[in-house]
């Protein structure tokens, strides 16, 4: 078992160098035979900000960084599962959090311990890269939907989504616009990650939560509040406010394009949004049910492979360089996306927009990184095009996606 033995070496020797995160550890990446190099794979917005990181750190310790481009998808998580054992995958990787439980289960991903830096970072920032108990990695972004509200159109701030619609059909009455609001889906595979917000506002969470905040394989959107939300859905469809057939562009073009006066998206529009030139507002979205409106936030790490050529340098260089609020700033400026660390987030002069998409995120709730996921997304999206779609009663149609789900489980 190679694995466990490297993870368990790179897991003590970051125990000593998390006590003292603050200083520079020249020297002590060395301990592996010699200072070497570290390979980490990321994607074209990453790599600019870790090469800053690595020129601190090679100043540092003599450990040279290299880096492959690669953007992260589920054929990069596939090879690095497969290459991890026989040495070929790279020592640290960039992948979003959601991936962690399939890392994990494989063995193919080592504890990071933060140390006191670990407070530094937002809960949900913190529970995301949390599996069975064990913190793996570092956590350097936070994304989640949000309303985003054209301010040329209204300046109203609704209070729930009924208001919101209402606004909205007031304005295509007295504007000519086309749309109440917009948010993207997918003809196909439905998109229930956009809705999840509403979802939740009835209180129907995908899986139960442990009071540490870890998931557990209890699905839990069943019963009365999954069926309420099921018939607010039907409802949604039947007015013609929410269409299966929006895809991501349709619905990102048309609130560029002054054709809805609210958008159900998340940061990764703004570039979009500010290249058009937009006055807008980020908002929380207003709940539909009783209970606050929470939106899945999903959280890119770093995770260090358990097999790492280089374990202690990769370790040392996740644990003592990656956690530095300047290095969480400058994967920031280098990506756009808002940043998992406090102190950063509280660094973030100039940018109203993405400090909002960070605000709301700290009400949100993590995605699953649990493999029981993988059983739920297909029923979750058809079933949901189905009742929008008018194709059976809401009820029935979400019962059959529960016992549908749990089979597969």
């Amino acid at each position: 078992m190679k694995h466990i033995h490297r993870a368990a070496v790179a897991a003590g020797a970051v125990l000593l160098l998390a006590g003292c995160s603050s200083a520079p550890t020249a020297g002590v990446a060395g301990l592996g035979g010699g200072p070497g190099s570290i390979k980490i794979q990321a994607g074209a917005d990453e790599i600019p900000a870790l090469q800053q990181v690595a020129e601190t750190y090679t100043a540092d310790t003599g450990v040279e960084v290299e880096f492959v481009q690669r953007e992260i998808n589920a054929q990069a998580i596939s090879n690095f599962i497969s290459q991890s054992p026989t040495g070929q995958a790279p020592d640290i990787i960039v992948s979003p959090h959601d991936n962690l439980g399939q890392l994990a289960a494989n063995g193919v991903v080592a504890p990071v311990e933060m140390g006191e830096r670990a407070q530094e970072f937002t809960e949900n920032a913190r529970d995301a890269v949390v599996y069975n108990g064990v913190s793996y990695g570092v956590p350097y972004a936070i994304e989640n939907v949000a309303l985003l509200r054209n301010n040329e159109l209204t300046t109203e701030d609704p209070a729930t989504f009924d208001e919101l619609r209402t606004i909205g059909h007031r304005l295509m009455e007295e504007r000519g616009i086309e749309y109440p609001f917009t948010v993207s889906q997918s003809p196909e595979a439905g998109d229930p990650y956009h809705l999840y917000a509403l979802q939740t506002s009835f209180g129907a969470e995908v899986f139960e939560r442990t009071e540490e905040g870890e998931y557990t394989s209890n699905l839990t959107m069943g019963g009365e509040d999954g069926q309420d939300f099921a018939r607010y859905l039907q409802d949604l469809g039947a007015t013609g406010d929410l269409q299966t057939s929006m895809t991501p562009d349709i619905a990102k073009e048309s609130f560029l394009n002054g054709q809805s006066p609210f958008h159900m998206g998340g940061p990764w529009e703004l570039t979009d949004v500010e290249a058009a030139g937009m006055d807008v507002s980020v908002l929380p979205v207003p709940p539909a049910g009783d209970e606050q409106a929470r939106p899945f936030v999903g959280v890119q790490a770093f995770f260090v492979n358990a097999n790492a050529p280089n374990p202690v340098a990769a370790q040392d260089f996740a644990a003592n360089y990656l956690t530095r609020p300047e290095s969480q700033t400058a994967m920031y400026e280098s990506t756009g996306r808002p940043p998992a660390s406090q102190i950063a987030v509280e660094r973030m002069e100039g940018d109203p927009l993405r400090s909002s998409y960070a605000e709301i995120a700290e009400t949100g709730l993590p995605m699953p990184a649990i493999p029981e996921m993988g059983a739920v997304w297909s029923f979750w999206g058809t079933t949901e095009n189905a009742i929008v779609d008018g194709r059976g009663d809401p009820v029935e149609l979400w019962d059959r996606m529960i016992d549908n789900i749990e089979g597969q489980i």
